[in-house]
């Protein structure tokens, strides 16, 4: 390994250790400094600077490696049903708890961000519920807004409940348990 290939793997390191930190501290608190995420990250703040030369590029880049990371559930494959992928994308979504609550504990938090859409990802989800709808998995008699808000609230809620009193895989078998009740015929 060369010395620039060893280089890039500690700048890639240090760069997701600093939005893993960001992700953590803002998702309790938005208004937390770039001091308290550089300390969180146990990096110096004129490391931070180097990578992320103010607070909106920092926002800017948790943001879109969160986006990446919520886009990536969806890794192409064709499972055997498509309430098995939700509840993998619930599982997962989960697991990555303190970036659902940065993007979404504020509903007016990225107004104005151009790295930003509300929508996105919604005709995807709710083409999924209409599959799950078709299989047999989703009640007839729910409305697909229906169904995907409730996936959210549970995703949501399951990551809060994460990050305060249950361990991760328990609050992410009581959403799947909870999302498959919710819309069983």
């Amino acid at each position: 390994m060369t010395t620039e290939q060893i280089e890039r793997g500690a700048r890639a390191r240090t760069r997701q250790a600093v939005l893993d930190a960001a992700a953590s501290v803002w998702a309790r608190d938005f208004s937390a400094s770039l001091s308290t995420i550089a300390e969180r990250a146990e990096v110096s703040r004129s490391t931070l600077h180097r990578y992320f030369t103010d607070r909106q590029a920092l926002i800017d880049a948790l943001l879109l490696d969160s986006l990446a990371r919520l886009e990536s559930l969806d890794d192409g494959s064709a499972p055997a049903s498509a309430i098995y992928t939700l509840e993998q994308h619930l599982r997962a979504g989960v697991e990555m708890g303190d970036r659902v609550i940065f993007l979404f504990s504020d509903p007016n938090r990225f107004d104005g961000n151009p790295h930003w859409s509300a929508d996105d990802g919604d005709e995807e989800m709710r083409a999924l519920m209409d599959r799950a709808r078709d299989e047999g998995a989703v009640a007839p008699e729910i409305p697909t807004t229906w169904a995907v808000t409730l996936f959210y609230a549970l995703l949501y809620s399951a990551a809060e409940v994460s990050n305060q009193d249950l361990p991760r895989h328990v609050a992410a078998d009581l959403a799947v348990q909870s999302f498959r009740r919710g819309v069983a015929p």
